[in-house]
This record gives C-alpha cells, sequence and structure tokens, in this order.
C-alpha cells in the first residue's frame, strides 16, 4: 500500500518520487540521507533516471520539521483546525474587528500550545530543547498566518522552521467600480471621397488625444483631505503590522517562558520529593542511632 500521502496516478499506479517522498518525510531524520541514496539508487536501476535525480534531491527535514510532519501525518484534523482558524483571523482582520480579532488570537495562543505538545507527544520527546520547542511553536503560527505553510505543513513535508511576521493583507485585490472599459470606436460611416474619409477618421482622434481641463483634472486628483485620509490609513496600517509582529515574538517569548516554567516546576516538585524521602530516611537513622546507643548503655552495665 502507498504511503499516505504518495498522489497516485489516474491509471491507480503511485509516482516513485511521490511515494519516496511520503516514505523519508515520515521516517527518521537520522536515516533520512542513508534512506534517499537507496531510494535513488532503485530507481535508477530501475530504468528511471529523472525519478532517480528528484529522489536525490530531496532535502532532509531539520528535527522541528519531522516533528510538525508526524503531527500532520497522525492528527490531520488538528492541523486542519490550524488552517480554518488562520482564514478566521484574516477576515476577521479585512473587516478590521478588533473584538473577533482579540478572540481568535486567544484561540489561537492555545491551538498552538496544543497542538506543540501534541507534535512532541507524536514524536516521543520527552524533553524537547526550548530551541527546538521554539522552532515547532513558530512554525505552527506560520502555518496559522501564512496558506503556503499550512499547505506544507498539511501534506506533512515540511523542511525546515517557519517564522510569523505577523498577518498582512490577504485575498486579491478588489476591481474598483469606478473604473469601466472604454470599447475602441465604431468603423466610421462611408464617404464619397478618399480625402473626406481621412478627415472624419482624424477628427475623432484628434478629439481624444486633447489636454485634460483643469476642472478634469481636478475631479481626477485626489482631494487634499483624500490625501490626508489614505496617509493615515497607511500610517495606521504600518502602526498594525509592526504591533502584530511584536505581539508574535511576545507571545513565542511567553511560550517559551510557560514551558521552562513547566520544567522547573518538576523539577523542584521530584526535588521536594527527594527532601521527603531524604527526611524519612534521617528520621529512621536517629531512631537506629538511639537504639544502638541504648544497646551499647546495656552492654557496659
Amino acid at each position: 500500500m502507498p504511503a499516505r500521502d504518495a498522489r497516485p496516478r489516474q491509471d491507480g499506479s503511485v509516482n516513485a518520487v511521490d511515494q519516496a517522498a511520503a516514505e523519508l518525510y515520515a521516517g527518521d531524520p537520522d536515516t533520512f540521507t542513508e534512506r534517499r541514496r537507496e531510494l535513488a539508487a532503485s530507481a535508477r536501476t530501475q530504468g528511471d533516471a529523472a525519478a532517480a535525480k528528484q529522489i536525490a534531491a530531496l532535502r532532509k527535514p531539520t528535527r522541528g520539521a519531522w516533528t510538525l510532519n508526524a503531527l500532520a501525518r497522525g492528527e490531520p484534523g488538528l492541523v486542519a483546525q490550524l488552517v480554518e482558524l488562520g482564514g478566521q483571523l484574516r477576515g476577521a482582520e479585512q473587516r478590521l474587528d478588533g473584538a473577533a480579532m482579540r478572540e481568535l488570537s486567544r484561540r489561537r495562543r492555545e491551538l498552538v500550545d496544543d497542538a506543540t505538545r501534541r507534535a512532541f507527544a507524536a514524536t516521543s520527546q520527552d524533553a524537547p530543547s526550548a530551541a527546538l520547542r521554539d522552532e515547532v511553536n513558530a512554525t505552527l503560527l506560520a502555518a496559522v498566518a501564512d496558506p503556503e505553510v499550512a499547505e506544507q505543513l498539511a501534506a506533512g513535508r515540511l523542511v525546515r522552521a517557519a517564522q510569523w511576521d505577523g498577518f498582512g493583507a490577504a485575498g486579491a485585490p478588489t476591481t474598483r467600480p469606478d473604473l469601466a472599459v472604454v470599447s475602441p470606436p465604431g468603423p466610421a460611416a462611408p464617404t464619397r471621397s478618399g480625402a473626406k474619409a481621412t478627415r472624419a477618421t482624424a477628427e475623432p482622434i484628434s478629439t481624444t488625444s486633447r489636454e485634460p481641463t483643469a476642472a478634469e483634472r481636478a475631479r481626477r486628483e485626489p482631494t487634499a483631505a483624500e490625501r490626508a485620509r489614505r496617509e493615515r490609513v497607511a500610517a495606521a496600517e504600518k502602526e498594525v503590522a509592526a504591533a502584530r509582529r511584536q505581539l508574535a515574538k511576545a507571545e513565542t517569548e511567553a511560550a517559551r517562558h510557560r514551558d521552562r516554567l513547566g520544567s522547573l516546576e518538576e523539577q523542584l516538585a521530584a526535588a521536594r520529593q527527594r527532601l521527603t524521602d531524604a527526611g524519612h530516611q534521617v528520621r529512621e537513622a536517629r531512631a537506629d542511632l538511639r537504639r544502638a546507643e541504648q544497646r551499647l548503655a546495656r552492654a557496659r552495665g
């Protein structure tokens, strides 16, 4: 049976490159290079030199990318939630709906934190480094923000970490309602002489190529108030983008400190348990000492 994300052809067979990629990105990154060499050699032996070249060019994923690929394969529904949330956030941004953006940002933090924990659980990484945890967390945030990153994550073929830089303007540009397509003029009416025909066709050209009047220029150019409004909007958009980048950095830093705090709390709990055990041993040792001293006193008579 082909791997989960190998793409079948119309005849039901599986592309050799896709099958190799599915196996490689689902496997342990420590064995990636050697297995890639074996798969490329196998394709070359079967006479498929083009596939062998493409397989050999597949990039080895970082540890963080491999962790997220495992999450995508094990819990595709969770990745779908991330993608859906990203669309909702972009919609709220376009509407400038502050209340919705705050609520969706809260849900994003919770969902990304949950996905980070599940990703490490799926790969049995009980004590990932802070750098690795930050890489996974940042890539999940990027997947919420960027549909292209989300697509790579959903396919389970990430090769490196991604960094969220804040949501930008989403969606394709809209058509301005004040613009219209002007159709070319139709053919001129037939005339009796060539000279008159030339004159008849030349006059409209002369008319359409004239310089616009001052009144027409005034109507086309934005007013001072409109220019000021556009400048204010542009400045506000820059501030919003900068604030979102700052929020992303702060959230990543907060997540790192939460993880560090959790690790320290676990260490503290373990230390307290050891202290409790040591206290029991001290009490037992004192009791043994008292009994030994009593036996010594009796022996001395």
